[in-house]
């Protein structure tokens, strides 16, 4: 059974390109030779899924790089409608080896596909929410709280609404984590910085010091200072969640060191326990914010 068809079917596409009317001719001995190709060639190319992600992997592109790529002062010359291609044909190889190429278009794909996947367990996420009766709203449209650290606060998920000019209760982040010994340190601190700033402003956090005397004592007494410190957190609303979109097989490592910044933390194999703590959060401080008891 194929593990994702919808990459599978790419691949195909892919492949299907060596008998494209507008790139065949230039495929000779396993090597195509993109300098061949004119604006006219490209553009045409790039309204074509699989040849759009051949030819910006031939040059090098990602879809944020080619905007900015169209936007360079020489591109800016060209056309409008013309500046995509421009960009994209002006970084062609002038040949290279069509299967290096290939393998670089379905690295970029499946990407993309990742990055859906993950945006439909968002859809499906929020799709549970107003099926369970759970109030929290999700974007869109974008929920904005303010701030000071930063001016506007835009989480995934918040209640009540902020617009009708009321303090968050619930705090809600989904982070996508990719790969998980590279990104989540950068978003374990994104959660901790915004968990202190809404609990200092809206709530009524007060943190005193752990004060450790050696950085020994850190390492030995690592779980009793995440508690300590986690309770003095959990005294204050917002009650801030963080869901994972990993598996918790990879990060459970982290759990313990997030949950003492933030009320708790899932992964996504606990969506059904992170609903119930939230519906559970509603039930209990929805109308009460401020400390908590």
């Amino acid at each position: 059974m194929a593990t994702n068809p919808a990459l599978d079917e790419f691949e195909r596409q892919i492949e299907a390109l060596r008998i494209h009317r507008l790139l065949k001719r230039h495929i000779k001995r396993g090597e195509i030779h993109l300098g061949d190709l004119s604006v006219k060639d490209v553009a045409k190319l790039l309204l074509e899924d699989a040849a759009y992600y051949f030819l910006i992997a031939a040059a090098g592109l990602n879809r944020t790089s080619l905007k900015l790529a169209m936007s360079d002062d020489a591109t800016k010359i060209v056309p409008k409608e013309s500046r995509k291609a421009h960009a994209v044909r002006e970084r062609l190889p002038v040949r290279r080896a069509f299967a290096d190429i290939a393998s670089n278009a379905v690295v970029l794909r499946r990407g993309d596909l990742n990055r859906q996947k993950r945006g439909s367990i968002e859809q499906l996420f929020r799709d549970r929410l107003a099926a369970e009766g759970i109030p929290i709203l999700m974007s869109p449209p974008v929920r904005q709280v303010p701030g000071i650290l930063i001016g506007k606060r835009k989480p995934d998920g918040v209640y009540p609404d902020p617009a009708l000019n009321l303090p968050p209760v619930i705090y809600l982040e989904i982070k996508n984590v990719r790969r998980v010994a590279d990104d989540i340190q950068k978003r374990l601190y994104e959660i901790a910085e915004a968990s202190l700033e809404m609990k200092l402003i809206y709530g009524s956090l007060e943190i005193r010091g752990l004060g450790v005397t050696s950085t020994k004592m850190v390492t030995d007494s690592a779980p009793e200072l995440r508690a300590r410190l986690g309770a003095q957190i959990r005294t204050s609303t917002p009650i801030v969640v963080v869901l994972f979109l990993c598996s918790a097989t990879e990060a459970e490592k982290y759990r313990q060191g997030a949950e003492a910044f933030v009320d708790r933390v899932f992964f996504q194999e606990e969506i059904e326990a992170c609903l119930t703590f939230l519906k559970e959060s509603i039930r209990r401080h929805g109308k009460s914010p401020g400390r908590r008891p």
